[in-house]
């Protein structure tokens, strides 16, 4: 299995180096730009939570432009919850091999990505990338070595934590909110001087993400990270933290969805979905988009309900954020290019969020066989390059995925082909959330999906060829999960066997059937058990309160070390008290 592996990432990256023009060096013409990748992150968005997936009753015109354009990823899956999520995208490696796969980080907590282990921008570098990052990084600040700018980012504009509240984008110390702090900022700012406290953060980083763009200038190959807040719950140092920009205009636009909170969780989706438009359009306007790799995706599925809910949709699949259920890990994803040959289609190939490394490394040019030599092999990757079959429309390198290992819980889960098992699964194991097709709801208006800004946008790349209205409809239909009736789920407390190409929303265990087959997943799981580094999950570090930081919450130790693992609470602290905060 090795060789014909290492043999199709090698094809790929020579694939596209030839794809990409690099040979036009033979007749003295300038060789041409690496394309610019802008990944759009949606935090804690559900399934059935975006139109192209079939539901009426939250319209996403543009990123339904962008699916229909592009590659609906139908098989596509993050891990279960936020940090190990972002972990896996910006190390190429599951989150068990570094100990990040247990329970989101929480405000000075001190633990991060290893240091020796490089990230996804400081791999575009080497390429000759310009790399940025705007919005969540929630990847660890114990000390200025483990923030984004010293993580690969050339700049960054955003907040360290899990989440903020949407307007002053402040943040508990703890879920009582007793201690808030400021959690905004510009590179390694410790201060208030950035003064938007007036602007929705969905939109501030909107406008941030069009002034990188129109100040690239194509003069470098731009790496962009827009990793929204939306539509994650804002922090609850308010009351309600649904935060919609005008509750008149949400409730003008959304009359026919009764539950309140749901009704600005729709608001909260209008919004990202007019980001994702301004983005396009910026690309197109900077003569970027012809020559550009956009993704939309999801973190992980979406909190339904339980702490921190937003009454998100995984509907049809089964479970939430946070457990091992299709609900919580097989996420809303496509991608968008016009150097993607094959678009205007939807993918069935199983794809992985730790993909996205070696595969946007090839797509910039590089070799991904050397992503693992820049490891020394002794950090191996996990992820395979996609980029080929997303271009062309061939089969998938990846025929296996673990979707996690979190030994603190007792739950796991991995899937071969078509075969899931899980194991230990006993919290949010129901369904949630509707389907979004309430006769009530309007109906879906796939002309303005082509006409929205990024359809527009797109629609006037010279020689790219949109989709018709019948065939984006088309596309719509196909990328529909449909479930036959069932009266009760499986319990999977012990162990559970599904095989999801005929029973996607996991209600049939079928592992007293099919025993070899579980001894097959199990022996898998178990090869991942034999690496797994316990988790890094630590104690909050009371020096890291925001009070020692004029109410900021900033890196807070000094103290230069290799490796967070082995931490323990800080004996003294480096910073005076501010007593006034």
């Amino acid at each position: 299995m090795q060789l014909p592996y290492k043999f199709m990432m090698i094809l790929g990256g020579v694939a596209i180096v030839c794809f990409l023009g690099y040979g036009t060096l033979a007749w003295g013409k300038a060789i041409p730009l690496p394309p610019h990748i802008v990944i759009i992150l949606a935090d804690d968005m559900g399934w059935n939570d975006v139109s192209f997936h079939g539901a009426n009753e939250i319209p996403t015109p543009n990123i339904d432009a962008l699916a229909y354009n592009g590659v609906i990823l139908n098989k596509y899956y993050t891990m279960p919850i936020c940090t190990p999520s972002r972990s896996a995208l910006m190390t190429g490696r599951y989150p068990i091999r570094d100990g990040m796969q247990g329970t989101p980080m929480r405000p000075a907590e001190p633990r991060g990505i290893p240091l020796n282990v490089s990230l996804m921008p400081e791999q575009m570098r080497r390429l000759g990338y310009e790399t940025r990052l705007v919005g969540k990084w929630h990847l660890g600040y114990t000390t200025e070595d483990y923030t984004p700018v010293r993580r690969g980012f050339d700049t960054f504009f955003g907040y360290y934590n899990g989440f903020i509240s949407y307007y002053d984008y402040w943040i508990g110390w703890n879920d009582t909110n007793e201690v808030t702090g400021y959690d905004l900022h510009r590179d390694e700012s410790d201060s208030f001087e950035l003064a938007h406290s007036s602007e929705y953060f969905t939109d501030l980083i909107t406008d941030e993400a069009e002034k990188i763009i129109r100040n690239n200038k194509n003069a470098k190959p731009l790496f962009l990270e827009i990793s929204h807040l939306a539509v994650h719950a804002g922090s609850k140092v308010h009351d309600d933290p649904l935060e919609v920009r005008r509750t008149d205009d949400v409730n003008a636009s959304f009359p026919y969805i009764e539950d309140y909170q749901h009704r600005k969780y729709a608001g909260m989706m209008a919004a990202l979905d007019e980001s994702v438009g301004r983005v396009v359009k910026a690309l197109k306007e900077a003569e970027m988009l012809e020559n550009s790799i956009i993704i939309f995706m999801s973190d992980n599925g979406a909190p339904t309900v339980g702490l921190y809910n937003n009454t998100g949709s995984n509907y049809p699949m089964r479970g939430i954020k946070g457990g091992m259920f299709e609900g919580a890990a097989r996420a809303a994803a496509c991608i968008f290019s016009p150097l993607i040959k094959a678009h205007s289609r939807v993918s069935e190939e199983l794809m992985h969020i730790v993909d996205w490394l070696p595969t946007l490394y090839t797509a910039a040019g590089g070799n991904p066989m050397d992503l693992q030599s820049q490891f020394d092999g002794a950090l191996p990757l996990d992820g395979v390059s996609q980029w080929s079959s997303i271009v062309a429309g061939g089969p998938s390198s990846r025929q296996s995925l673990l979707v996690n290992i979190d030994e603190a819980q007792g739950f796991e889960a991995a899937i071969i082909g078509r075969h899931k098992l899980v194991k230990g699964m006993t919290k949010e194991d129901g369904y949630y959330g509707n389907s979004g097709n309430d006769p009530s709801f309007p109906a879906y208006n796939v002309k303005k999906v082509l006409s929205s800004t990024a359809g527009a946008s797109i629609g006037k790349l010279a020689g790219f060829a949109s989709p018709s209205a019948r065939r984006a409809l088309w596309l719509r239909q196909k990328s529909v999960i449909t479930c036959k009736p069932f009266t009760s789920a499986a319990n999977c407390s012990g162990t559970c066997l599904f095989d999801l190409s005929k029973d996607p929303c996991e209600t049939r265990d079928l592992s007293s059937k099919l025993p070899l087959i579980v001894k097959k997943l199990e022996s898998f799981l178990g090869e991942y058990r034999r690496v797994l580094m316990p988790q890094t999950n630590s104690p909050q570090d009371a020096c890291g309160l925001p009070k020692y930081f004029n109410g900021v919450y900033m890196p807070w130790r000094t103290i230069e070390f290799d490796n967070v693992f082995g931490l323990t609470n800080s004996t003294t602290c480096h910073r005076p008290l501010n007593n006034s905060i």
